[in-house]
């Protein structure tokens, strides 16, 4: 089997009544993956994901080791050349989600070691994102530096998704949803993204219909699977509750990705 990079993303949730709405930003013109296209945050498992230091300060070890966090199944009808991550990559790949989570929309999801902490404000959120930006510091220092947490047991594993081999740029993907914290602000990173925006799905797939919103073909079929949760309590009951059935989907010449009609909704 062959080697492709893992990578996480999260469908972040706004803590708003009513229908819910999710955090999306726009990838630069020229951006090597999604061009000037709406995604989830996320990105590439990079090295400092993959350091155990970095891994004994996230909450959640136990979901990730005993694989009920990252519960994938395979199908027949879409074979698929990756390989199911051991404990380290697990750590690592959610290591990744909520640090790229924090880089591309500024919501950190992390909470003092010592409950009688203050937790951080969101000036030094800002400071602490800006110094990640700019490599002048680690997702770890960060954690160190603010004696925290990071929350971990706050992903629900959505799905698992694979770009097919007839792309020129593959990714191993685990989507992750979490619903934000309270006093916490999304904003885009002005870097590799642009125009963050809290959209319901509904409304992202109205506006990707009539050629306002610029989708590719995982976004569109993630955001279809909640179009009938009525409220944040039922699109994360659906995630942690739900399939989750690897994906590498086929390509054909003329209408592009095509999922098997049999795991249509069932992914």
């Amino acid at each position: 089997m062959s080697k492709i990079p893992r990578a996480a993303t999260v469908m972040l949730l706004r803590d708003i009544e009513g229908e819910p709405q999710l955090f999306l930003v726009r990838r630069t013109a020229k951006s090597a993956f999604a061009p000037d296209a709406y995604v989830f945050p996320g990105g590439t498992v990079d090295l400092a994901d993959t350091l155990p230091a970095l891994h004994a300060r996230i909450d959640g070890t136990a979901a990730r080791e005993t694989g009920a966090l990252f519960r994938e199944t395979r199908s027949d009808a879409l074979p698929t050349d990756v390989e199911h991550p051991g404990a380290l990559e697990r750590a690592s790949i959610v290591a990744a989600a909520l640090r790229e989570l924090f880089e591309e929309s500024g919501i950190l999801m992390a909470f003092p070691r010592d409950d009688a902490a203050i937790p951080p404000n969101a000036q030094q959120r800002e400071d602490w994102r800006s110094a990640l930006r700019s490599g002048r510091a680690s997702f770890l220092d960060i954690l160190e530096k603010g004696d925290l947490v990071a929350a971990g047991s706050s992903l629900a594993l959505f799905s698992h998704w694979v770009t097919p081999p007839a792309e020129p740029r593959r990714y191993d993907t685990y989507f992750f949803m979490a619903i934000a914290p309270p006093k916490q602000d999304a904003s885009a990173d002005r870097s590799e993204t642009h125009d963050g925006r809290w959209i319901s799905a509904r409304e992202a797939l109205a506006e990707y219909r009539h050629g306002a919103f610029n989708l590719v073909y995982p976004t569109v079929k993630h955001l279809e699977r909640l179009l009938d949760c009525e409220d944040n309590s039922i699109a994360m009951r659906l995630a942690l509750t739900k399939p989750v059935v690897t994906i590498q989907p086929t390509t054909h010449p003329d209408r592009g990705f095509v999922m098997p009609a049999q795991l249509e909704n069932v992914w």
